[in-house]
């Protein structure tokens, strides 16, 4: 097979790969019913100024993006949330409050495909619009955690670390960091988990912060746990915030799988208040799941300024989790009946029986070609059927079919009429 063939980045769903993403989606799709989101999708083309209303021109490096044959600039979506936007801001004035929705759609990003990062990906994605911080934010974590717990992921296995934006960035310019600085900031404070505590100082000494800023920075830095934050003389709306979505965490049974994080602050422009990333215990912090409150965003797409929060969940990392603690179930192709006939004169009757079988919906499949009782025998029992339903002279004589249950051998013979009954 020529390699050039396949697209980098990409996977080939085989039928047991797909069965395994299915049992995934299975489980996003249940929970976020039981919350009572509605199900939506968008088109998996859209404009490339979408895009860029969010996050500026740099955003045409992470996208498959090409010019249409009218003229167009249009790209493949890397992600659902400027679609949501976009749909939302339609509707908005109508449509009644909060909006709940979720969705599972196909994404692609045009960046290095690596362990965990592939460049096409199926998405979980979660939002409530129109509902102000608090109890929305905890909802839609409630989603993200319950989803793994379905799953079959344990409180060992995961952590919710979250953090609120504006309690950082008031934090920050109350201290008298500038935005230039702050920026920055956010950037080696979102990298501080990833390398050596020298490295994260090394990055904060070259912005030339003074002595106050610098000891600001420590003290926040230092918060290492709600109760740190509690104990915290300083005060703004954010934490204040922030105390409030972990008292709803307690209460509605979440709290042993959430953390505060104060490294925890995403992009700058999109986010707004409570945010949060989930992730992987194991063998090294990986990112299962990122989300949080971006109140501006639909402004920005020509609707209303309406509150807003959600999350993304890719299947990619959380498949190879899965994978990892034996958590994916065994692909096993189901068939009910296979029908197997002596010669073909009984075939009318197997095809009559076929599709009565199938209107009650059970699966059944039957030989396409002429071949021995024996072969067709194989076939069943290489299709995984559980049973076999044999159509012989005799049987045909008396109007009825003999029944063979393939895993304990057992044979019976069942008139006909039972099996076209109402």
């Amino acid at each position: 097979m020529r390699e050039d063939l396949t697209v980098r980045g990409t996977r080939d769903y085989y039928p047991e790969v797909y069965s395994r993403l299915g049992h995934i989606m299975d489980a996003w799709r249940r929970t976020a019913l039981a919350y009572g989101f509605e199900e939506f999708d968008g088109p998996v083309i859209e404009t490339l100024d979408l895009y860029r209303i969010k996050s500026g021109d740099e955003i045409t490096g992470q996208l498959y993006h090409f010019t249409d044959k009218g003229g167009r600039e249009l790209a493949l979506r890397p992600e659902l949330t400027p679609t949501v936007a976009r749909m939302v801001a339609k509707i908005l004035r109508e449509a009644p409050k909060p909006i709940k929705w979720f969705s599972i759609p196909r994404c692609f990003r045009y960046e290095k495909p690596q362990k965990g990062r592939l460049r096409e990906f199926f998405q979980f994605n979660v939002d409530i619009i129109g509902e102000e911080e608090g109890l929305s934010d905890v909802e839609t974590m409630g989603v993200a955690i319950d989803s793994l717990l379905r799953l079959g992921l344990k409180e060992d296995d995961f952590v919710v670390k979250i953090n609120n934006r504006d309690f950082v960035s008031v934090f920050f310019r109350d201290a008298g960091i500038g935005e230039k600085d702050e920026r920055e900031l956010y950037k080696i404070i979102d990298n501080a988990p990833k390398v050596p505590p020298e490295v994260t100082d090394e990055r904060i000494g070259d912005l030339g912060i003074d002595g106050k800023q610098k000891q600001a920075l420590d003290e926040y830095l230092g918060i290492k746990n709600i109760e740190d934050l509690e104990r915290m003389k300083y005060s703004n709306p954010g934490k204040e915030s922030l105390l409030a979505v972990f008292s709803h965490i307690q209460a509605a049974g979440f709290g042993p799988y959430c953390a505060l994080d104060v490294t925890v602050v995403r992009g700058l422009d999109y986010y707004t208040g409570t945010v949060y990333e989930i992730f992987d215990k194991g063998e090294r912090m990986r990112a299962i799941c990122g989300g949080g409150r971006y109140n501006h965003l639909l402004r920005e797409f020509g609707g209303l300024e309406v509150p807003a929060c959600g999350f993304g969940m890719g299947d990619v990392v959380l498949g190879d989790i899965l994978e990892k603690r034996g958590l994916l179930p065994e692909y096993e192709k189901k068939v009910d009946y296979f029908l197997v006939r002596i010669s073909e004169d009984q075939l009318p009757v197997l095809l009559e029986t076929a599709r009565t079988l199938r209107k009650k919906g059970h699966t059944v499949e039957y030989a396409y070609r002429p071949t021995s009782v024996k072969k067709q025998m194989a076939k069943a029992s290489k299709a995984g059927a559980a049973s076999a339903l044999i159509f012989g002279r005799e049987e045909m004589e008396e109007k009825s079919v003999r029944v063979k249950d393939l895993r304990s051998g057992e044979e019976k013979t069942l008139p006909l009429a039972d099996i076209f009954a109402e």
